[in-house]
C-alpha cells in the first residue's frame, strides 16, 4: 500500500522500517464500517446479532448483538451495542473524541496550540501495548532507546524481547535532579549512528515517583526545543504518562511535558496515557496514544490525508497483534467523561489518601540512616525508591527476602548494574502502617549486615 501524504510530508523519516511497512488492509473492519451503513442484508459482522426477543425475555424486536442476560444485567446504563460488540482497531470514536477533550483540558492554557496539531488518541490496549506499538511503528530491531537506568522493568521486556532493540540507558539523577545534561548526551551518542533517535521518559516515575520541579521541567523542555533546533537529525519523544495527575508536591511539575512541546520539524511527540490509573480502572485495558505533529507535515501535504494514513498504520499494527480493545471500557469512559469536572472531583478523593501516605513516607524517608539507606527524590506517583549505601555490601533482593520473611512484609528489589535498591509501593499501604513498613526496612538491612 502507498502512503502519498506521508511520503510528501516527510513523516516516513520518522518511522521504522517495520512502520514504514505496516498498513491496514482493506478487510473484515473495512467492509464491516461500511456496511453498517450502506448495506440492507449485513453479512460481514463476525458476531452473532438478531433481534432483543430472541435473548431477553420481554425483550422487543429491535436489532441486538447476541448476548449473556446474566451478564448484560451489571450494566444497566449501556446498551448491548455499547457492551459486546467489536471495537475499532484504534477506538471507538466517541471514546476518542472524549478522551481528546480530557487530555485539552489537563493542558490548561496551551489547549489552543495543541488542539489543531494533535492527532485523534488512538486506543491501545493499556499503555504497555501502547509502548509497544509505538516502539514497534518507530525503533528499528538493533537501534536503541533511550531510557533512565532506572526504569520500569518490563520496559526491558518489551524493548529487548518484543521488538529486538537495543537500550541506551543514562543514569536518571544529578544528585537531587533529573541528568538533563546525561539525558541530552544520550541523544548525541544515538545521533551519531542514526538519523532518528526515540527517547522515552516516564514521570512521574515508576519505580523512583520522581516528577521535575516546574523549573526543572521548563528546563528539560528547553533543552529538547534547542537540541532539534541545531540540527537536522530527527528526535521521537515518548512520554509515559501513566500516573499523570498524581503529583504531590506543590512545587513539582503537575502535568506532562507534553503539553509543554513545541511542534518543530523534527520533533515528534507522542503521549502515552490511559484510564489504568487515571480513572483507577486497572482491568479495563485501554492506553491511548496521541501524536503532536510537526507543522511542516501539514504545510506539505493535505492534513486530513496525512492523519488518515497515519491512523492506517496505527490500524494495521493495532489489527495484526490484538485486533482491537475493550468496548466496554471505553463506552463507559465515554459516558463518565462527559462531567470531566465531576470525573477529577471523585478522583480527588483517592488523590487525597494518597497524598496524605505520601507525606508520611516523605518524613519516614527523611528519618532512615544516610549511612544505610538513601531515597531518591519524589513528589509524586505510587511508589518511592530507596538506595542501599554503597558501602553496605548487602544485596537488595536479600534484604527483600528477609523483610518478608521476618517480617511479614513486601517490597521490590532492583539490582542492575550499579543499582542496588528497593522499591516501596506506599500507594496501598494504610497510613498506619507506614511507619513500620520504613522501620522494618531499616531493621532488616541491619539483620543482614550482622
Amino acid at each position: 500500500m502507498e502512503f502519498p501524504a506521508l511520503q510528501k510530508a516527510g513523516v516516513l523519516d520518522f518511522l521504522s522500517e517495520y512502520g514504514k511497512q505496516i498498513f491496514n488492509p482493506t478487510g473484515i473492519f473495512y467492509w464491516t464500517g461500511r456496511s453498517k451503513t450502506e448495506a440492507k442484508i449485513n453479512a460481514t459482522i463476525g458476531s452473532a446479532q438478531g433481534r432483543a426477543k430472541q435473548i431477553f425475555e420481554g425483550g422487543d424486536d429491535s436489532k441486538i448483538t447476541f448476548c449473556i442476560p446474566s451478564v448484560k444485567k451489571y450494566f444497566q446504563d449501556l446498551s448491548t451495542e455499547e457492551i459486546f460488540p467489536y471495537a475499532p482497531e484504534v477506538g471507538v470514536p466517541a471514546f476518542r473524541e472524549s478522551w481528546k477533550e480530557w487530555l485539552l483540558l489537563k493542558s490548561g492554557a496551551r489547549a489552543d496550540y495543541l488542539r489543531p496539531r494533535i492527532t485523534l488518541p488512538m486506543v491501545s490496549p493499556g499503555i504497555t501495548g501502547g509502548i509497544s506499538l509505538c516502539v514497534r511503528m518507530f525503533v528499528d530491531p538493533g537501534m536503541p532507546i533511550i531510557v533512565t537506568d532506572k526504569r520500569w522493568e518490563n520496559y526491558d521486556n518489551v524493548f529487548l524481547r518484543n521488538v529486538f532493540t537495543g537500550i541506551e540507558e543514562f543514569p536518571s539523577f544529578q544528585g537531587q535532579d533529573f541528568n538533563l545534561e546525561g539525558f541530552t548526551a544520550a541523544i548525541k551518542r544515538v545521533w551519531e549512528k542514526h538519523d532518528r533517535a526515540v527517547a522515552l521518559l516516564n514521570f512521574p516515575n515508576n519505580p523512583t515517583g520522581y516528577c521535575p520541579p516546574k523549573t526543572a521541567a521548563v528546563e528539560i523542555v528547553k533543552a529538547i526545543h534547542d537540541l532539534v533546533s541545531g540540527t537536522d537529525k530527527k528526535l521521537v519523544l515518548m512520554l509515559d504518562d501513566a500516573y499523570e495527575g498524581y503529583v504531590y508536591d506543590d512545587d513539582a511539575e503537575k502535568g506532562s511535558l507534553f503539553y509543554q512541546l513545541e511542534a518543530r520539524p523534527n520533533l515528534l511527540g507522542v503521549k502515552l496515557d490511559g484510564i489504568s490509573k487515571e480513572f483507577l480502572w486497572y482491568g479495563a485495558r485501554i492506553g491511548a496514544i496521541t501524536l503532536l505533529c510537526p507543522d511542516t507535515w501539514f504545510e506539505k501535504a493535505d492534513k486530513d490525508d496525512v492523519l488518515k494514513e497515519i491512523e492506517n498504520k496505527f490500524r494495521g499494527i493495532v489489527r495484526n497483534t490484538v485486533s482491537n480493545c475493550s468496548l466496554v471500557a471505553q463506552s463507559v469512559v465515554h459516558k463518565a467523561l462527559r462531567d470531566r469536572d465531576g470525573v477529577l472531583q471523585e478522583r480527588q478523593k483517592a488523590y487525597n489518601v494518597l497524598k496524605e501516605r505520601y507525606l508520611l513516607m516523605k518524613k519516614e524517608m527523611n528519618e532512615l540512616s544516610p549511612a544505610l539507606l538513601i531515597p531518591d527524590p519524589f513528589q509524586g506517583g505510587f511508589f518511592c525508591f530507596v538506595n542501599i549505601h554503597p558501602a553496605v555490601k548487602v544485596q537488595a533482593s536479600d534484604v527483600c527476602d528477609h523483610l518478608l520473611k521476618a517480617y511479614k512484609i513486601g517490597t521490590v528489589p532492583l539490582e542492575v548494574n550499579a543499582i542496588n535498591g528497593i522499591r516501596l509501593a506506599y500507594c496501598g499501604v494504610a497510613l498506619r502502617d507506614i511507619p513500620e513498613l520504613c522501620h522494618s526496612l531499616q531493621k532488616a538491612l541491619r539483620d543482614k549486615m550482622s
